[in-house]
């Protein structure tokens, strides 16, 4: 069936409408409205796997460690820190000290809420569980003092606790975090309120809107019924965005295709026939409006700039000929040009142009390949199953630097939800991260370093690009900010 413009027009229209009925026409001056690119997986922190869910997550439950913005692990509930000797050869000690934070007029949230959540780490099931097996266990020292045992280094220990998945959960009506859930209508909004104790100038409530279509995004936009979105490029023209309204926030992420790992026809030469193929640069310029820069392997090349202090390029730079003949010297060939592969991608916008311009690169070294667009959570759950031959992901940096890019995205006990989606294996890069896992040093250079040179060569990805983060901004948030230049960190 052919949906003419104006069938388009009136269905948005429609859409919009219905959003905008749902909540009335009246807006409170203390709300904010910002909208979500999919609904959350879960918004228990264990179980968040995906950007949605970890944007709300961190509006409602606080965390023992954060990122400064230059990418510096400081204390956040936690006032203070130091290691203690283990009463075990393989157990060390962190002392934790708590900053004090009302969770009600006569009660502090305690020692003993911040073990129970950390025992839910190492306890419960989740896709993350495995990356807190480092936890052993804890006790209370006083109302604002606790002990975690872990086994390995303090790098690694200090990294993972900074993440959502360490938020501290706290039991039901207890207001730990700064805001409290008051109500999710599933894949059409999420309401929080700001919680009593909490003392500082963020809005009273904030209301994340569902929006997996951008364009219904920029139609509330222009009706003063959004203050906060994500742009993607193709929506740069649109007439109701306003140009001086937006804020680039450099991609802390990068897009890529796993190449799936133990197919014998996906060898080396296979691997690099395909990285050879993509135009990567000509799809950045035309798709992207050039708000992208090309990855160097699995780093955004300005991240491996900074690594080797000197500017860093695609490895892979488009070359159909070199592509060709890598096809040319790989296991199957020629075999593989009558196989049909299977290229799975998200069934948004931005990644169905994506995903089709490079799906035609890849047709014109002669493969054969069928796309399959699909929602979010049967995309990651039958990824996690190995299905797939080719699938086009995107990989959001938990923290700042080049070692998140490497752990969990490459190691072999991390397959599938858990980060390493190409269910990729290198005895030499797992020797690397459980070195690295063990180490006190918070600088790991040397390592980053040997590891892209490992990626260079096994090529595990199609390498693609690190999207610039384009946020449109509504103008009762404008107006708050102290910077018309950058996003600030605590929004989304």
């Amino acid at each position: 069936m052919r949906f003419t413009p104006l069938t388009l027009s009136l269905a948005l229209l429609l859409l919009s409408l219905l959003f905008c009925s749902c909540e009335g026409s009246e807006r409170s001056p203390n709300e904010l409205i910002i909208s979500l690119p999919s609904d959350p997986i879960s918004l228990d922190p264990i179980l968040s796997t995906d950007l949605s869910s970890r944007i709300v997550i961190k509006y409602l439950y606080p965390s023992l460690f954060r990122y400064d913005e230059s990418g510096k692990i400081v204390p956040s509930l936690a006032e203070s820190y130091s290691l203690l000797p283990g009463s075990h050869p393989n157990t060390r000690t962190l002392r934790i000290k708590l900053v004090p934070r009302k969770i009600s007029r006569d009660k502090l949230l305690n020692s003993q809420l911040v073990i129970d959540s950390l025992d839910r780490l190492r306890s419960e099931s989740g896709p993350k569980q495995s990356s807190y097996s480092f936890i052993k266990g804890g006790r209370v020292v006083d109302q604002s003092t606790l002990d975690v045992f872990f086994s390995g280094g303090l790098r690694n220990a200090l990294e993972k606790l900074a993440l959502p998945q360490a938020s501290i959960y706290c039991p039901e009506k207890v207001e730990c975090g700064d805001y409290s859930l008051v109500e999710w209508k599933r894949n059409n909004y999420i309401r929080i309120s700001k919680n009593e104790f909490q003392s500082d100038g963020k809005a009273s409530v904030i209301l994340f809107r569902v929006l997996p279509q951008a364009s219904t995004g920029v139609f509330l936009y222009a009706k003063d019924q959004l203050d906060l979105m994500r742009l993607p490029n193709f929506l740069l023209g649109n007439r109701n965005v306003r140009r001086d309204r937006i804020l680039a926030r450099k991609g802390s992420g990068v897009q890529y295709v796993a190449i799936r790992e133990g197919d014998p026809c996906f060898d080396r030469n296979f691997r690099y026939a395909l990285n050879y193929a993509v135009d990567k640069r000509e799809i950045i310029k035309v798709l992207l409006d050039d708000n992208a820069e090309v990855a160097s392997g699995p780093f955004p090349s300005s991240v491996a700039s900074d690594l080797f202090s000197r500017k860093q390029e695609e490895i892979f730079a488009y070359n159909r000929e070199l592509a060709k003949e890598y096809l040319a010297k790989s296991a199957c060939y020629p075999s593989i040009l009558k196989r049909e592969l299977e290229f799975r991608m998200r069934a948004d916008e931005e990644n169905q142009a994506n995903g089709a311009a490079i799906v035609q690169y890849l047709r014109e070294i002669g493969l054969q390949i069928k796309i399959l667009p699909m929602e979010k959570a049967e995309l990651y759950k039958e990824n996690g199953e190995r299905k797939g031959d080719l699938t086009l992901l995107f990989w959001y940096a938990d923290f700042p630097g080049a070692w998140n890019f490497i752990d969990p995205l490459f190691a072999s006990d991390r397959f599938g939800n858990a980060g390493n989606r190409a269910f990729y294996s290198n005895h030499k890069m797992d020797l690397l991260l459980q070195s690295a896992r063990n180490s006190d040093k918070l600088d790991l250079g040397d390592s980053e370093r040997s590891s892209w040179q490992i990626l260079k060569e096994d090529a595990p990805w199609i390498f693609l690009w690190s999207p610039y983060e384009l946020y449109l901004v509504g103008d009762r948030l404008w107006n708050s900010l102290e910077s018309k230049s950058n996003l600030p960190s605590d929004l989304p």
